[in-house]
This record gives C-alpha cells, structure tokens and sequence, in this order.
C-alpha cells in the first residue's frame, strides 16, 4: 500500500475507533461487515465523520511529533500475540522498537504497594529474564510494575511496557524518566492516543494487553482487588501459564496472589523457578569475592569441617565475630549448619 493510501486507511480506522459506542469488539465488526473503515463510517453522519477524521489527523500529526508510530492490525509492527484477543485494539500506539512485542517474554505484575521484599522478587526475576533473553512485560505502575521494568533494563535485557496513557504521557508522573527509558531501550504499547491521560477504565483494560503479549504471567504480590488479578484472568483465559509468589497471611498485599495459589496457579519460589517454566537453564551459581571475617571463616573451613568454636580459633577470632561471619556466608548459601552446630561448605569460592 503506497504511503498516502496507507495514511488514510489508519485515519479512516482511527476515525471510526472515536465514533460513539465503537469500542475494540464493534470495530472489528463493522470492518467485517463492510470491508473497510471507509466505507463503515458511511454509516454515520456526514458531521460526525468530519469531526472524527479531523480529531485523528491531529492525532497522526502528534503521532509522528513524539517519535511513535500508530499501527492497525494489518501493519507488520502490530504485535502478533494481540491477534489472540477476542477485543483486540483496533488501533495501537508504539513508541520504541516494534520488534520486542514480538520477542518471548514474561509479565510481571503486582501491587502498587508492594513490601520491600516483593519489589527485590520482582528485580530479580526481571534480572534472570534479562540474563535468558527473555523480555519483561508490565504496566509501569509504581511497586512491582517500575521494580520489573528497572530490573529488566539495568541489567541490559528488554522491557515492553503497556500503558494506560498515551506513549507520551508520563503516568505516574514520578516514573517519567523510567518511561522515556522504556522508550529508548525497550517499547512503550498504548491503545490511548498521545496526549491523553486516560481514564479509570483504560488502565485495567490495558492489563488484557499485558496477558497477551507474555508467554507466562507472573503476580508477584496482589491485593483483594488489584489490577494483576486482571492479568492473571485474561492470561488463563488465553491458556497461557499462570505463576503466583506465595506471600504471608497476614499481609494485605499477598491475598490476591495467595488466592491465586489456591485457584491453581504455578507456585513460584525464585527466579530459577520461573526458568523451569520456560525449560530453559538455571543461571549458573554465582559465588561472591569474600574479605574480612567472612574470608577467614571460609579459609578456616577448608581445613575441614567443624562447629564455630573451632572454627573461631582456627581464624584467630573470638566467637561473636566468628558467628557473624558464618551468619554472612549462610545468607549467601555457602555453608549449613546442622543440629548439632557443625558447619559445612556447600560450595566453592573465591576468598581475599
């Protein structure tokens, strides 16, 4: 399609994406049943397409001001999984590299107030997918959302961000430079057109897009009522594997996932775990440069094993230190302690 022909045809579908009561489902209706938008906005009034097809020139005309592109769902650059949905966007705004909603990925979603602990699952598990190629999906909300997306691009994997605002429209307005990075390094999807803020509605409508372009969902941690139920839903809905982090009882932010859990979601212990999901291979262990105590204790294990007291004499320290060092090298996971306090390694490492 020459480029004029082609710029009608998305103003025309952009047009008639605006009309009053023409929502994803309606379009795609009225485009089958009349073969093309021109000709479905024959079916209103001739001021009523004026007005729409105005509204959309300056949208295409802000369109290309912001640097994004406006595709329908026969442009090359319309995300393939979409196709999967029964409301499908009839018209979509990408800003950033197209071909990332193309890749496999992973949703990562969760509560906008999410613990300390739930935003580090959250970077983690964005940081084992960068680490196998896989992109991170999520909505750039605040709490696990913006943990996803910053995990994901600090360590140089890919982000795909759905939004509930136009590409251009920063939401929450905190995460402005985290956005214009997505944009920068990953993809911004929207189906709000640039410049708007969106409603109450386009946020959670917007959590059907996040489900379809992730191979596997993630919740991390979720409320009664948060919007990554949503995801989750629409994700079973289109057989798509659904992955829940279990979380405390009494914490309000865990019951949705919690709930999740108990619906038959896949139980997700660690960022290896979702690995398996994908059936890719676990990351291999990393050991950590030990110094000080800690190096003194590991030194004094090679000597065989044995309980902190003789532990503590062999690296010439008293047993208060000694026993804050092997505490140090158990949180890595280098050494067990058993019930009788013998300490064992588990692995090997660099010491010094």
């Amino acid at each position: 399609m020459a480029p004029d022909a082609l710029h009608s045809a998305t103003c025309d579908a952009l047009a008639l994406s605006l009309m009053s009561g023409v929502g994803p489902s309606e379009h795609k209706r009225r485009l089958l049943m009349h073969g093309s938008a021109a000709r479905a906005l024959g079916e209103f009034s001739s001021h009523e397409v004026q007005q729409a097809r105005s509204r959309a020139a300056a949208y295409l005309e802000l369109t290309e001001r912001v640097g994004a592109q406006c595709v329908l769902p026969s442009h090359a650059s319309y995300p393939p999984s979409f196709h999967a949905l029964h409301a499908r966007p009839p018209v979509l705004w990408l800003r950033g590299t197209p071909a990332y909603a193309a890749q496999r990925s992973v949703a990562i979603v969760g509560t906008r107030t999410a613990s300390p602990a739930g935003l580090r699952f959250a970077r983690e598990l964005a940081e084992a997918c960068a680490g196998a190629n896989i992109a991170v999906v999520s909505g750039l909300a605040r709490g696990v959302d913006g943990a996803a997306h910053l995990g994901a691009l600090n360590a140089r994997g890919t982000t795909v961000a759905v939004l509930g605002t136009g590409v251009d429209v920063p939401y929450p307005p905190r995460h402005r430079a985290l956005q214009e990075r997505v944009a920068e390094e990953g993809l911004l999807v929207s189906e709000v057109p640039p410049g708007e803020r969106g409603h109450a509605g386009t946020f959670p409508q917007r959590n059907r897009l996040i489900a379809a372009l992730a191979e596997i969902t993630v919740v991390v941690e979720a409320g009664r009522e948060s919007g990554a139920l949503i995801t989750a839903r629409v994700a079973h809905e289109l057989d798509r594997t659904v992955c829940a982090v279990p979380g405390s009882v009494y914490a309000p932010e865990c019951v949705g996932s919690n709930a999740l859990l108990q619906a038959g979601a896949q139980v997700l212990c660690s960022p290896d775990d979702l690995l398996d999901e994908l059936k890719l291979p676990r990351r291999a262990a990393q050991s950590p440069q030990l110094d000080g105590d800690a190096a003194s204790c590991w030194d004094a294990l090679q000597q065989g094993v044995a309980d902190v007291s003789i532990i503590a004499r062999r690296a010439e320290l008293d047993v208060r230190r000694a026993n804050v060092a092997l505490a140090v090298l158990e949180l890595y996971g280098l050494v067990e302690v058993d019930l009788s306090g013998t300490v064992r390694p588990l692995v090997s490492v660099a010491s010094g």
